[in-house]
C-alpha cells in the first residue's frame, strides 16, 4: 500500500489494458475538493472510497449526511461471507429480479469479492480498514440510534471568550439562528429583534463563564441579567410584555416530547468526533436524513461552526488533520444573494482551513447551486457525468478559472467521462487525468433509512458489548446506578485509571491572578470526603485534563457514596462559601523573584529555566532602564566631546591673537601686555569642558559593566516568594460534579 489516496486507476479511452494506479496526495485536499455527478455517475461510490482512503492514513473524518448513503461505510463486511450481505438486501428488489433473499445475498458477496480482487484489495484490507478507525452514525434529533447533544452546545466554552470573540460569536448565531428556524421565527441577526435578543443573552452567559440549559434560555427571556439592549433600554428596544411570545414559544419546543431527543447523546465536541478514546481517528457522520429542512440546516450550520472554532484553536501544519465532507449539498452553499446559515461558515473554511490543516471536501449533482466564490477555493475537483448543459457550462468555466485549462481539453475530458470514470484536475499534478474509481470495500447498499441506522448503530454497541464480555475484561462489571445528583450539579466523568469503581470529586475550573504575574485558567478536582465542604479542600486536590472528561458515564460502573454534607439544604451555599473562602490560600506558588531585574518566574518554571529567561530578556526592565540611560549618556559624551573640541581651538585662537597683539614688546614699539586674560579664560573653559567629559566616561563604563552583570544571570540571586492570591483575585468559572474511575 502506498503513500497516497488510492483513488483507483487512470481512464485511457483508447487503451486496450487497464491504466496505471492513481493514487492522490493526502496533502492535496487541504485544498478542499468537490466532487461532482449526476444519479448514477458513480459519485457516492467514489465518495466512499475517498473516505476509505483517508481513515487507511489514519486521518480522521467529519462527514455530514442529509441523503442517508454515507451509513455504507459501516458495511464492512471483511469475511466477505452471504449471511454478513444478507441483512442488508433488499427483498423487495430481490424478488422483482426473481430471486430470494439468500440467493441475492450469496450472488453479492461473490460479486464483491471478485470486484475487490479485480483492484488487488481483499479482506485482510478489510480488517485493517476496520481496525484502523472507529466508525459512529450520530442522529439528532432521534434516539434510536446514536443521538447527538446538539443543545449541549448552550454550554459555555471551554476557551475565554476574548479570545476567540468571533468564532464564538458565529458559533452563537449559528445556534439562536438554528431554534429559532425550528420556532418559525425571523432569524435575521441584524434585523431580528428575537435574535439579537437571545444573542446577547448567550454572550453574557458565555462571557461570564456560564452555560446555558435551554429551561435558563427560556427564564433569561422573562428576566435577563442586563437591562440594555444596545443604546437603548431593554424595555424600549424589546419590552417585557412582547418578549412572552418568545418565552412561550422557547417552552413549548422545551416541553415537547419530540425534542428530547435533541438534548440526549454525546456532547457536540469536535475533538471528540474525530478521535475515538483509544487515540484512533474517528470517521463520525452525522445523518440527517430524518429532519425537516429547517432541522438540517440548523445541526449543520452549528455544526460547521463548531469546526471552524475548533480548527483556529489547532496549530499550522500542511498536512491533512482532518477531513469534513459532506454529501448533496444543494441548499447548504447557494450563490448569491441567498444566505443559508450554513454558507457563512463554510466560506470562512474554505478560505481558511488549509492553514490548519483542515479539508474540506463537497458533493453535488448541480454546480450551478454552488456559491461561486466556493468553487474558487477548490484546488482537486473529480467531475463525473453531468446531466444539463448548465451544469458543464459551469464546470467549465471553473476548471478553466482554477487551473488555466482551455475549453477544447476540458470539453474532451467531460465528454469522456461515463459510470464511474471522472475527470480528476487537481492543481498540485501536472495535468488533468481520467479517473476510473475502484472497487469500495464497504458494501454500498443505498440510502439507508432510519430504521435501518438503528439497526446498524444497536449491532455495533452488541458486538462493543461482547468485547467488554471477553475473558479480558474485568471481571465485575455490574454496577449500581449513579446516585442522584443536587439540582445544581452535573455529573460529568474522568477516565483516570480507567478502574470499574467512580468516586465522587468536586471540579472547579477557576481563573487566578498573581501580582506581577498575570491571569492563569486551570482546573482541579478536591475528592467529596468530610463532615463539610470547607473539609474538602484540606483534602489533596488531582490534576486533571479537561479534555478529556465525558458528559455520559463509559458503561457500567460501581458508584462511591456522595458525603451526607452535598444533599443537605444549604449545601450549595456552603460550598459556594468554601470556595470563595478556602480556594485562595490552596492557589498559593512559591516562585523565584530576582532583585536585579525585577522580574518574577511562572507557576511551575524551574529556576535554571528561569534565568535562562531573565537571560534572554536581556535583563528585563531594570536593564532597559539601563540601556536608554547608558544612550542618553553616550549622546552627552558626544556633545562634551565636540565642545572639548571647540574649547581647544578657541583657546588656541586666543594663544594667537595674544601673541599677535604682543609682537610690539618683542620691537619696542609697544610697553604693555594684552589678550593673555582671554587665553587664560579660554584654557580654564576646556578642562572644565574635559573634565566633563572624562567623569561622562566613567559613568559610561559604570553603567556598561552594570549591564554587563545583568546580562550574566547567577541563579543563586534569585529570592523565593510565596503569592497568595487575594479572593478578589479568584474566579470560579464552572464547577461539577466529576466521578473518577
Amino acid at each position: 500500500m502506498g503513500e497516497g489516496l488510492y483513488l483507483g486507476r487512470e481512464h485511457l479511452p483508447q487503451a486496450t489494458k487497464p491504466g496505471d494506479r492513481l493514487e492522490l496526495d493526502p496533502a492535496d485536499l487541504v485544498t478542499h475538493g468537490l466532487i461532482v455527478g449526476m444519479t448514477g455517475s458513480g459519485k457516492t461510490g467514489l465518495a466512499v472510497v475517498l473516505i476509505e482512503e483517508v481513515l487507511r492514513r489514519g486521518i480522521p473524518v467529519l462527514a455530514i449526511d442529509p441523503k442517508g448513503d454515507l451509513g455504507n461505510l459501516l458495511l464492512l463486511f471483511d469475511d466477505l461471507a452471504p449471511a454478513s450481505f444478507e441483512p442488508w438486501i433488499d427483498p423487495e428488489t430481490s424478488r422483482r429480479e426473481g430471486k430470494d433473499v439468500k440467493t441475492a445475498a450469496a450472488e453479492t458477496a461473490l460479486m464483491w469479492k471478485k470486484g475487490l480482487r479485480g483492484w488487488g484489495l481483499s479482506g485482510e484490507d478489510m480488517r485493517k480498514l476496520a481496525a484502523a478507525r472507529e466508525a459512529v452514525i450520530f442522529t439528532p434529533g432521534f434516539e434510536g440510534g446514536r443521538p447527538l447533544n446538539v443543545l449541549q452546545s448552550l454550554e459555555a466554552p471551554s476557551v475565554a471568550f476574548d479570545s476567540a470573540a468571533e468564532d464564538l460569536r458565529d458559533e452563537i448565531s449559528g445556534l439562536v439562528s438554528g431554534l429559532l428556524g425550528l420556532l418559525h421565527i425571523d432569524a435575521d441577526p441584524l434585523q431580528s429583534r428575537e435574535s439579537i435578543f437571545l444573542s446577547n443573552l448567550v454572550e453574557h452567559s458565555w462571557r461570564a463563564g456560564k452555560g446555558l440549559t435551554l429551561e435558563a434560555l427560556v427564564t433569561g427571556v422573562a428576566d435577563p441579567p442586563f437591562d440594555k439592549l444596545g443604546a437603548l433600554p431593554l424595555e424600549t428596544a424589546f419590552p417585557r410584555k412582547e418578549r412572552q411570545g418568545l418565552m412561550m414559544a422557547l417552552n413549548n419546543l422545551l416541553a415537547s416530547p419530540s425534542f428530547a431527543a435533541w438534548r440526549a447523546g454525546e456532547p457536540l465536541d469536535i475533538d471528540r468526533l474525530l478521535r475515538a478514546r483509544d487515540g484512533r481517528p474517528r470517521l463520525s457522520i452525522v445523518y440527517t436524513a430524518h429532519l425537516s429542512d429547517e432541522e438540517r440546516l440548523f445541526v449543520t450550520a452549528l455544526l460547521l461552526d463548531k469546526v471552524k472554532t475548533w480548527m483556529r484553536q489547532q496549530p499550522g501544519t500542511s498536512e491533512l488533520r482532518a477531513l469534513v465532507y459532506m454529501d448533496e449539498i444543494y441548499g447548504y452553499f447557494p450563490p448569491h444573494p441567498r444566505n443559508p446559515p450554513t454558507k457563512r461558515p463554510l466560506l470562512t473554511l474554505l478560505k481558511q482551513a488549509r492553514a490548519q490543516g483542515v479539508g474540506v471536501v463537497l458533493a453535488t449533482q448541480n454546480p450551478v447551486d454552488l456559491d461561486y466564490k466556493g468553487l474558487a477555493n477548490m484546488g482537486t475537483w473529480l467531475v463525473g457525468k453531468l446531466q444539463a448543459s448548465r451544469d458543464r457550462e459551469r464546470l467549465q468555466d471553473g476548471l478553466e478559472g482554477s487551473g488555466g485549462l482551455d475549453a477544447k481539453t476540458i470539453d474532451s475530458l467531460l465528454d469522456a467521462t461515463a459510470k464511474r470514470v471522472f475527470l480528476l484536475h487537481d492543481v498540485h499534478r501536472k495535468a488533468p487525468c481520467l479517473l476510473e474509481s475502484r472497487w469500495a470495500m464497504s458494501y454500498l447498499r443505498g440510502p439507508l433509512t432510519r430504521d435501518e441506522v438503528a439497526r446498524l448503530t444497536k449491532d455495533g454497541n452488541e458486538r462493543g458489548a461482547a468485547a467488554a464480555a471477553s475473558p479480558s475484561a474485568l471481571p465485575e462489571r455490574a454496577a449500581t446506578g449513579a446516585p442522584v445528583l443536587p439540582a445544581s450539579y452535573r455529573a460529568r466523568y474522568y477516565a483516570r485509571q480507567g478502574g470499574a469503581l467512580a468516586e465522587a470529586h468536586l471540579f472547579v475550573k477557576y481563573a487566578v491572578r498573581y501580582k506581577g504575574v498575570g491571569e492563569t485558567v486551570a482546573v482541579r478536582a478536591w475528592p467529596l470526603a468530610g463532615d463539610s465542604a470547607a473539609e474538602v479542600f484540606e483534602g489533596r486536590p488531582i490534576e486533571v485534563e479537561e479534555a478529556l472528561i465525558d458528559a455520559e458515564a463509559p458503561g457500567e460502573l460501581r458508584y462511591g457514596a456522595l458525603p451526607g454534607f452535598l444533599t443537605a439544604a444549604a449545601a450549595e451555599k456552603a460550598v459556594e462559601k468554601a470556595l470563595r473562602e478556602r480556594l485562595p490560600d490552596k492557589l498559593a506558588v512559591r516562585l523565584f523573584y530576582d532583585p536585579e531585574t525585577r522580574l518574577m518566574s511562572s507557576r511551575g518554571e524551574t529556576r535554571e529555566d528561569f534565568a535562562r529567561r531573565v537571560q534572554g530578556d536581556g535583563g528585563g526592565a531594570a536593564a532597559e532602564k539601563l540601556r536608554e540611560r547608558l544612550a542618553r549618556r553616550r549622546r552627552d559624551l558626544a556633545q562634551r566631546e565636540q565642545e572639548v573640541a571647540g574649547r581647544k581651538q578657541e583657546k588656541w585662537l586666543a594663544v594667537g591673537t595674544a601673541v599677535l597683539q604682543n609682537i610690539g614688546i618683542l620691537t619696542g614699539r609697544k610697553r604693555t601686555i594684552s589678550g593673555v586674560g582671554t587665553a587664560i579664560s579660554k584654557n580654564r573653559m576646556e578642562d572644565n569642558a574635559e573634565g566633563r567629559a572624562a567623569a561622562l566616561r566613567e559613568e559610561i563604563a559604570e553603567l556598561e559593566e552594570k549591564l554587563l552583570a545583568l546580562a550574566e544571570v547567577d541563579p543563586g540571586r534569585f529570592q523565593e516568594k510565596d503569592l497568595v492570591p487575594a479572593p478578589s483575585d479568584v474566579e470560579v468559572l464552572r464547577r461539577d460534579l466529576l466521578w473518577v474511575y
